[in-house]
């Protein structure tokens, strides 16, 4: 295999290119400076509304598993939804009225698919994990 013949000293590469040291390039430096800042802002704005999303998503699917594996006697939602029938005249006073579980166990489905729906379309690495880097 022959040997490359070695570049000479004198063939520097070309100097790197430095712009004017004058006031519009000072200045324009400050704007992309304050246009980075900005849209760094704008992306931890971003995140922490997601964050509260996907937060209040998972309080939400919560409350929906405990309430559909639990018995109806316990349901959390069963006294609001006796004092609005009371409120209508639709149930006794004395009634605990248990909501339909069909209504329940819909939200939950609804809930589950938005989570599956929000890490599967990759809502989550593109709105919460791009504002850490």
């Amino acid at each position: 295999m022959p040997l490359r013949p070695r570049a000479s000293p004198s063939a520097a590469p070309a100097a790197s290119f430095c712009p004017p040291n004058d006031t519009s390039t000072y200045r324009d430096l400050l704007l992309f400076e304050e246009r980075l800042k900005t849209n760094a802002a704008s992306l931890q704005k971003r995140k922490v509304r997601y964050q509260l999303f996907l937060g209040q998503l998972l309080l939400v699917i919560v409350f929906l598993l405990y309430e559909v594996l639990a018995p109806p006697a316990s349901s959390l939602l069963a006294v609001p939804y006796t004092a609005v029938l009371c409120a209508l005249r639709l149930a006794d006073d004395g009634d605990l009225v248990a909501p339909n579980a069909y209504g329940t166990v819909g939200m939950l489905f609804v809930c589950v698919t938005t989570l599956v729906l929000f890490f599967a379309s990759g809502l989550y690495s593109e709105k919460i994990g791009y504002a850490n880097k």
